[in-house]
């Protein structure tokens, strides 16, 4: 158990179902969990003092074994807060001993290593079927469940998956319709990203000033460093689709434009659609693609287990940097210093 300021930071640990959570604790010197919002694996490192070789011996955990984590934050008066996290299922793919001191760190991912998902490349092809089914055959196909998250179920004329792992065609088949990935808890996650935007802030961070009280309730005011930052290259007022069908040479065409922004460069695509449906749902996800990065940030701040990856917050005290967030990527780290979280943020885009 971590003390941090006279509150208690723990990390509830299940080795394969077993909670060695008691055994941990003596030698934990700290432990590290990153959760990223879509395309990437989630990691956790727990890294353990061994100066009598026990965990490099006979407590030597087996790769492929499963952690199932929880973290608790404890308040001042001793009793367990309110805002506990399940952080989720990893399986346990590098382990590492070194000195001095002798130390042990294990390292696991949230995407595991006994299925298909990552490592074989398969050759298949699906005709007519809907991005859903194709998705959950995937998943069924490397032990998995599909959890669809999103009403936009576009049906595909064909595809083919050619000497590719599951995991790189489906991210590549979800960015070409607009989606975004996630793999956890023995689940793949299939979302739109603009519809978590839409959620409302479920935390404030105020800039830092002196005198500043300390923080309460959904206010973030214990921030130990900050980074905003704003970029014009890349960024598009609009994006203008035209496409020309080989058969009939008809021309389907459309543009959608950002509503914040009065002028700019128009982005041109000219890709397949079959009808202008399709040319606005496209120019409106390619315009996307370009301009969500265009306001990005960083935050150091003291750890907050309710500070996790897709959760929106608002920024405020920034000047023009003001308004609503989506978390990225987040960093939660315990140990000797204490318990600190970092996460990454982007501005959320409004109107689409």
């Amino acid at each position: 158990m971590v003390d941090i300021n006279a509150r208690k930071f723990q990390a509830l640990v299940k080795y394969d179902g077993k909670d060695i959570s008691s055994y941990l604790e003596p030698y934990l010197k700290s432990i590290n969990y990153t959760d990223n919002m879509s395309g990437e694996a989630d990691d956790l490192q727990i890294t353990l003092m061994d100066k009598d070789g026990l965990w490099q011996s006979s407590w030597l955990p087996e790769k492929g074994a499963t952690l199932d984590v929880t973290f608790v934050l404890y308040k001042w008066d001793g009793s367990v807060s309110t805002v506990s996290s399940h952080v989720g299922l990893f399986e346990i793919d590098e382990i590492t001993c070194q000195g001095n001191p002798s130390e042990v760190q294990i390292k696991a991912v949230s995407i595991p290593d006994d299925n298909n998902l990552r490592g074989s490349e398969h050759t298949r092809s699906w005709e007519k079927a809907e991005l859903k089914r194709i998705a959950n055959d995937v998943a069924v196909g490397a032990g998995l469940e599909l959890a669809y998250d999103v009403e936009y179920n576009p049906q595909i004329d064909r595809v083919e998956q050619t000497e590719e792992s599951d995991l790189g065609f489906l991210l590549k088949l979800c960015k070409d319709h607009g989606l975004a990935l996630k793999i956890c808890n023995k689940q793949v996650v299939i979302f739109d990203e603009s519809d978590y935007e839409k959620a409302e802030p479920a935390y404030t961070i105020i800039k830092p000033y002196l005198g500043m009280p300390s923080s309460g309730g959904t206010t973030v005011t214990a921030i130990q460093s900050w980074n905003l930052k704003s970029k014009i290259r890349d960024i598009y007022k609009a994006c203008h689709v035209k496409y020309q069908q080989g058969k009939t040479k008809q021309i389907l065409e459309a543009t959608f434009k950002d509503p914040q922004k009065e002028s700019g460069k128009v982005l041109e695509i000219n890709e397949q659609v079959d009808t202008v449906a399709d040319a606005e749902r496209l120019a409106k996800k390619k315009l996307r693609e370009k301009n969500c990065n265009e306001i990005t940030g960083s935050f150091s701040v003291l750890g907050n287990i309710g500070l996790l990856a897709a959760v929106n917050v608002m920024l405020s005290g920034y000047g023009r940097f003001d308004g609503k967030y989506i978390i990225t990527r987040a960093t939660h780290s315990a140990g000797s210093s204490g318990y600190n979280t970092d996460i990454e943020v982007r501005r959320c885009l409004d109107g689409y």
